[in-house]
């Protein structure tokens, strides 16, 4: 499958799971509370952050890895089938003091029928492992399609019975046992169901720094919830958690079409001798000229956007969202980074990145919560620009990738974006001066920010503008 075939396939799944998604999303908000969806939170961030290590980077090493033997993906199953079943009961365990710790005593229910998915992960992470490297996006498409669709039913339905929080439990136990049956039938050919031993070092010593630094990588995503749990709250948690979910949304609905597509292409650059660098400021250029511009829109328009989609129960999460788009906006920027760190063979240096980042997100929401969530908002910025220069000093030093040509690519971008943001601020606050109200501004910038933003990639010849051109010229084609 072509790069261009592989991230159309990419995007077509993971566009698919946002709006089923943002669907469910819109329904749950108005059906449990913030407290209610601050507890499932509490439970769901610490297991997100042991998903990571449930598979030992074994998968990431299946795509990477130049010469693929059965003997290899045995031994990758045999590890992540070690490592997950023992995190599962691990869990079982200590769910109970977890629970006592934070003084819910439905936690530990949750974190039980959260734990049941690590017992079926090794064999679902093993196959789309194998079907991602052979770029069988279509494969993966109907699997995860198919069990979120499942996962969102079973949520919904139960909700309705009165479990609240326990049915987002089963919800992702319900998505994670579908997506294995469905994984079964468009199982790839080199497919292993029984575990190997023989390479567990070799693919460990590669795992463990990958894991480490996906799992600290997790940090903005969970920390939040963790921390605020315990200082504030479980409506703080879920107040916070929203208005990180609004931003997260945005920018994850662009981003998830492209990200699986990223390493097995760097991976294929590399192992062909050619120039990944070039291939990565390409890949965050064409990605930023999407993603800035968006981010910058939903800052100004937060408020409206998360009453259109939740409800006004959430309306105070509207602020933390504004802030956050700018610090999703400083992650965009080497967000394709990780990927060329493993692809050229540096987990180690991308483990060490990452665990300096995760300590900074600690320190800064542990010290600036008691000054309010908007200032946690804000020391998010602060260390999103701290991951902004380390990065980038990170690459210079060891991939050699030229900082100066690099900042030149994005310049336009960063044209492009202030184009973008002047014009959605301004019609937003005319609208909402106006007889139209912040409703109707929103639907006024929702119009005609997409015209605005395609007519300025064009007039400033961003390299999306070919991209653009090859999209009409492809449109008239079918016309005709």
């Amino acid at each position: 499958m072509s790069v261009r075939r592989a991230v159309i396939m990419a995007s077509m799944s993971r566009y698919s799971i946002r709006l089923m998604g943002l669907i469910s999303t819109v329904i749950i908000a108005r059906l449990l509370t913030p407290s209610e969806i601050g507890t499932f939170a509490i439970a769901s961030a610490m297991v997100v952050l042991l998903t990571e290590f449930r598979l030992l980077g074994a998968g990431n090493y299946l795509i990477r890895e130049k010469d693929l033997s059965e003997k290899t993906i045995r031994s990758a199953l045999g590890l992540t089938i070690l490592v997950s079943w023992g995190l599962g009961l691990s869990i079982i365990l200590a769910s109970p003091f977890i629970a006592d710790f934070y003084g819910i005593a439905d936690l530990k229910w949750i974190f039980v029928i959260l734990s049941f998915a690590f017992f079926l992960a090794p064999f679902l992470s093993i196959g789309v492992s194998l079907l991602s490297r052979e770029m069988h996006f279509d494969s993966i498409l109907w699997i995860q399609v198919v069990s979120t669709a499942v996962s969102i039913a079973v949520t919904l339905i139960l909700i309705a019975l009165g479990l609240n929080y326990f049915a987002l439990a089963f919800g992702q136990l319900v998505q994670t046992a579908t997506a294995l049956v469905t994984m079964y039938c468009r199982r790839p050919a080199r497919m292993v169901w029984r575990p190997g031993f023989s390479e567990l070092k070799r693919i460990s010593a590669f795992g463990v720094q990958n894991s480490l630094a996906n799992f600290l990588q997790k940090a903005p995503n969970t920390l939040p919830d963790m921390v605020i749990g315990k200082m504030g709250t479980t409506a703080q948690v879920g107040l916070f958690s929203r208005g990180y979910g609004f931003i997260d949304f945005v920018s994850q609905t662009l981003l998830m079409g492209i990200k699986p597509v990223v390493l097995p292409y760097l991976s294929d650059v590399s192992r062909s001798g050619g120039n990944t660098n070039q291939a990565y400021t390409r890949a965050s250029v064409l990605l930023g000229g999407i993603l800035w511009p968006v981010l910058a829109v939903a800052s100004v328009v937060s408020l409206p956007a998360i009453r259109l989609f939740f409800g006004d129960q959430w309306d105070e999460s509207a602020p933390f969202a504004a802030l956050l788009a700018y610090w999703a906006m400083l992650r965009t920027v080497h967000w394709f980074g990780g990927d060329l760190l493993l692809a050229r063979g540096r987990e180690k240096l991308l483990m060490i990145k990452e665990g300096v980042l995760a300590t900074c997100y600690f320190v800064g929401i542990f010290m600036s919560f008691p000054y309010g969530l908007n200032t946690v908002a804000s020391s998010f910025v602060i260390v999103a620009g701290v991951d902004l220069l380390l990065t980038s000093m990170l690459l210079s030093k060891s991939l050699q990738l030229n900082l100066i040509l690099f900042i030149r690519a994005w310049s336009v971008t960063v044209v492009l974006t202030g184009i973008n943001w002047l014009t959605a601020y301004g019609m937003y606050n005319w609208g909402s001066r106006s007889e139209l109200g912040s409703s109707g501004a929103f639907v006024l910038v929702a119009l005609l920010q997409p015209p605005i933003w395609v007519t300025s990639v064009l007039l400033l010849k961003h390299p999306l503008s070919g991209e653009i051109i090859n999209a009409f010229r492809w449109l008239r084609h079918r016309g005709r």
